[in-house]
């Protein structure tokens, strides 16, 4: 299973502002008049049952054999009001806005718009400096591998100390490099979300057009993803609201979470808000060639054996492999503040599986983990 990757930082926001009681356990089980599902179907909603069982409020899994796609929902989207999962619903996609923002670049570097093996420097120069960083040593390709030697900005304490405020990316980059690197670049490597706020920054200097613009033109707008959107960054209200209906999340005794925070502090890292559906047509676009060139493709998914907390996986460029009973899968997996979300998809697209929860409490539940992974290993396999 895929490392665990949240906002640290975020009890520290949560403590200072939201006193909600934790929500009640939702019911599990198939709804009235829904059809008793048989072979992969049921194996898939018992998987999910069993992660509510476990906590969850609610649990979405998605699956693709072939032309054959299933939707299976357990539990509430909404505790105070009782509204079962619904695919159709939007939530925070979090770090798997990774996946996407390396598209881009990559899709830049085969318009020659930039090259991988520019510097950090070059594009942002008097940026990334200071304490022993040096953005003159840090090229776009090791940002998108996570191996600048960069730390993450994301655990320190003043990020979500107000989690209402908008972060500008520079004032991210700047908690980041007020400590040393943790390694020389490109001799480790370690998950840091400072990365791809960087890619973000170079996004827009080489495009001459925001991030969102370019991620609408370039990859939402093409592929039909009309309900895939990358939050404007002007205000709390446009960072942290959704655009329609929404999972709600949930952070323990915080209760619901979802529009407090603003996304401000993910940005490129991790503020794309999405569906199952379009993630998982996203992802198989991106993987069976249809987004990148032959070379670009090389590139993405060039991947080095990884170990973060004790997880091993390979690691390409803003997405990961991972091995299951049956074989590899890609994809890349993110969390927010009340928001988990894993994408499997193999490498001829014909096999698929995302699998999204709303809440931040079951992270290190061991008996949560074990029964996630045979989750993830049952929609991608059986």
């Amino acid at each position: 299973m895929p490392r665990i990757r949240t906002l640290s930082a975020a009890v520290t926001a949560l403590v200072l502002g939201f006193g909600v009681a934790a929500p009640a356990a939702a019911a599990a089980g198939p709804r009235r008049n829904e059809p008793t599902a048989t072979g992969l179907d049921a194996k898939v909603r018992a998987a999910a049952t069993g992660l509510v069982a476990d906590g969850a409020p609610g649990v979405l899994i998605m699956t693709r054999r072939d032309g054959r796609v299933a939707h299976t929902a357990a539990g509430v989207s909404d505790t105070a009001t009782g509204r079962p999962m619904d695919h159709r619903l939007l939530f925070r996609a979090a770090s798997v806005t990774k996946s996407f923002t390396s598209t881009v670049v990559l899709q830049l570097a085969a318009e020659h718009r930039l090259s991988l093996d520019d510097t950090v420097e070059r594009w942002l120069p008097g940026l990334v400096r200071g304490n022993g960083n040096d953005g003159s040593k840090i090229t776009i390709r090791r940002l998108l591998a996570q191996t600048s030697g960069l730390n993450d900005y994301t655990p320190d304490p003043r990020v979500m100390t107000d989690p209402r405020r908008m972060w500008e990316p520079s004032e991210l980059v700047g908690i980041a490099v007020e400590k040393a690197p943790l390694y020389a670049p490109g001799t480790g490597w370690n998950y840091s979300n400072t990365n791809y706020v960087l890619a973000g920054m170079i996004i827009e200097r080489a495009s001459g057009r925001t991030a969102g613009a370019e991620f609408a033109r370039r990859i939402f707008r093409p592929l039909g993803l009309r309900h895939t959107s990358y939050p404007a960054q002007t205000d709390f209200t446009a960072s942290s609201a959704f655009p329609g209906p929404y999972v709600h999340g949930y952070y323990g005794g915080f209760g619901d979470v979802s529009t407090a925070i603003s996304t401000s502090s993910a940005r490129t890292s991790g503020g794309i808000i999405s569906t199952v559906d379009d993630l998982a047509r996203f992802h198989r676009a991106l993987f069976t060639g249809r987004l990148l060139p032959a070379r670009q493709m090389r590139e993405l998914t060039t991947v080095r054996p990884v170990n973060d907390d004790g997880v091993v996986e390979d690691y390409g460029l803003g997405v990961a492999r991972i091995a299951f009973s049956c074989g590899r899968a890609w994809g890349h997996d993110g969390g927010f503040p009340g928001y988990r979300t894993w994408t499997y998809t193999s490498a001829d697209g014909r096999r698929q599986a995302v699998i999204t929860y709303n809440t931040s409490t079951l992270e290190y539940d061991e008996r949560f983990r074990a029964d996630l992974a045979k989750a993830a290993d049952t929609a991608f396999c059986s």
